[in-house]
């Protein structure tokens, strides 16, 4: 009887022992000295004519954040039902949009617009075509649940059960370790935050190491950067919301802004098929107003505007020249719509607009193996 009561206590504390075992897990690789879990930072090049790139304080690039994060962007296992990744409706040679394809396909069935490209997202100030995302981490969290019905607990589960995963997020972050839905986020940001294209036959005519044909030089500088009306010598007035300026002082080509591009017609400010901004904002004077989507690499990226509307570039062009619908919310830069376009694009002008926007086509990035999917 004294010899139980004396091992009673023991017994007790290695049942406590056991019991507080933590199951494995990610925190299990996370020990030792601090700088075995300190990243390789990752700079990037200055683009030619760009803005300064500006990282956000609070993830920084490192290489393994990068390779996490390329990883996560090509792993299904981010889904519900493991059935699709983000690379599903995102992939490179479409410049990350889902080409050929007016709606994509996600856990719950067909998105309700056309999915845009992924790529200079350090220029851009607001995501999705109604700005509802106004940063890249909140942009990465609306994408997981909204298209991949994302839940923190079950997914971050699935993942702590890859040796592959939990190292990485160690390498990647450091402590303290353990895999989260902030980390995954911000792993899928860093790797989005590298899609840098600046080096199509545009870009390497503004630098000097190339040269426009005659048809895509007049479909830059007499049509794209050109205002519309014979005062002006009848350009296309594409600059206003594709160049930033009448200058090509900013190659970004694209403003960061919204605009009613005429595309839905709508005899009242609440009208319209898809409200766009104003259905975020419930501003009427918004309604109707997408944000301006990139022009780079526009060759690969149809069918295009929102709605995934039009099947080719030729379609684009003769909406702007004869397919303009009014409503209250229209751009004022939209000149023509009042005449329902243009009206005074030639074929050979028409011929010239889709000879320069194919000089925006960046092959390097479209086959850039950084990009590619990391499980091939």
């Amino acid at each position: 009887m004294n010899r139980l009561l004396v091992l009673a206590p023991l017994l007790l504390l290695l049942a406590a022992l056991q019991n507080c075992k933590p199951e494995k897990s990610s925190c299990n690789q996370c020990s030792g000295s601090d700088s075995l879990y300190t990243a390789t930072p990752l700079t990037l090049t200055q683009p030619f004519k760009f803005p300064a790139i500006k990282i956000p304080d609070d993830n920084p690039l490192t290489e393994e954040g990068v390779q996490l994060g390329r990883m996560l962007f090509y792993d299904p296992i981010l889904s519900a039902d493991s059935s699709i990744s983000c690379a599903s409706c995102h992939k490179q040679e479409f410049a990350f949009a889902d080409g050929g394809k007016q709606f994509s396909q996600n856990v719950f069935g067909l998105t309700k617009r056309n999915t845009p490209p992924i790529f200079n997202v350090l220029w851009m100030k607001d995501f999705f075509w109604d700005g509802r995302a106004h940063t890249l981490p909140l942009q990465v969290e609306d994408a997981l649940v909204g298209e991949q019905d994302f839940s923190e607990a079950s997914i971050v589960s699935k993942l702590e059960k890859r040796d592959d995963y939990t190292a990485l997020f160690n390498k990647a972050f450091g402590k303290p370790c353990g895999i989260s839905q902030t980390k995954i986020e911000k792993a899928l940001s860093q790797f989005m935050m590298t899609l840098i294209s600046t080096d199509s036959k545009f870009d390497k005519v503004m630098r000097g190491q190339a040269t426009f044909t005659a048809s895509e030089q007049n479909g830059f500088y007499n049509l794209f950067m050109k205002d519309t009306g014979a005062a002006f010598g009848f350009g296309a007035d594409c600059f206003h919301c594709h160049a930033n300026s009448s200058s090509t002082s900013n190659l970004t080509l694209i403003d960061n802004n919204f605009h009613n591009n005429a595309l839905q017609p709508s005899t009242t400010f609440t009208d319209f098929a898809d409200k766009g901004k104003g259905a975020i904002t419930n501003n009427q004077f918004d309604n109707g107003l997408f944000r301006t989507p990139h022009v780079r690499n526009i060759e690969v990226t149809g069918p295009y505007m929102h709605n995934g509307q039009f099947a080719t570039l030729e379609e684009v062009i003769e909406f702007y020249n004869s397919g303009l619908k009014n409503s209250p919310t229209v751009d004022p830069q939209i000149k023509a719509v009042h005449q329902g376009g243009l009206q005074y694009l030639t074929a050979q002008d028409k011929a010239d607009l889709v000879a320069f926007m194919k000089t925006l086509t960046d092959t390097a990035f479209l086959n850039n193996p950084k990009f590619s999917n990391p499980f091939k």
